[in-house]
């Protein structure tokens, strides 16, 4: 029973968050969800901990985002059948939240490539299947929808746009400067 992507987009669309969670109660619908697994959730202590561990500004908004989708859609049925005790809760966790690191709650909002991504590795971090994909096709799309690697390779090409700029200015400047001293010569 693996889970339907687009599916799940037509259920959050069904269901916009037009507010954010309040943090306690965002962090009672992850625990109740792994409950409902038969998992011990993690602690106050837990959560905590994670927090300081990832140093991550987003967390609580990504929590929100995560109690959102769990909430309101087929995810926390789906969630419930997937999650196996050969993980502990936190490492699922850990994993998801480094891995979502740095959507944020208004990007997986109204971006329909983050809320697939931030999906998938929320899929990812269950060990749950993607309808109609094989193993290594949710992995490459997954890795297409990479937001962190399509800043870097942003960032790649504007270093690369600069410094192209910067040496057609030097050629610019050098042939400037060859012209003046071929004038002055000549004069």
């Amino acid at each position: 029973m693996a889970v339907s992507i687009p599916h799940l987009r037509e259920q959050l669309a069904a269901m916009p968050l037009l507010s954010p969670y309040p943090q306690d109660l965002a962090v009672a619908i992850v625990c109740d969800t792994f409950r409902m697994a038969s998992q011990r959730p993690p602690s106050q202590a837990e959560w905590a901990k994670l927090e300081q561990r990832l140093k991550n500004p987003l967390f609580q908004e990504q929590v929100g985002m995560l109690a959102h989708v769990l909430l309101t859609s087929d995810l926390r049925k789906k969630t419930v059948l997937y999650l196996t005790p050969d993980r502990t809760p936190q490492a699922r966790l850990q994993q998801f939240f480094e891995e979502v690191h740095p959507l944020t709650a208004e990007m997986i909002r109204s971006n329909v490539f983050r809320q697939e991504e931030f999906l998938r590795k929320w899929v990812a971090a269950i060990g749950a299947d993607i309808e109609g994909e094989t193993e290594a096709e949710s992995k490459r799309r997954l890795k297409d929808l990479d937001y962190r690697q399509a800043v870097t390779d942003l960032r790649k090409v504007e270093d690369a746009r600069k410094k192209e700029a910067d040496r057609r200015k030097e050629l610019l400047q050098e042939a400037a400067r060859k012209e003046a001293e071929a004038r002055g010569w000549r004069e």
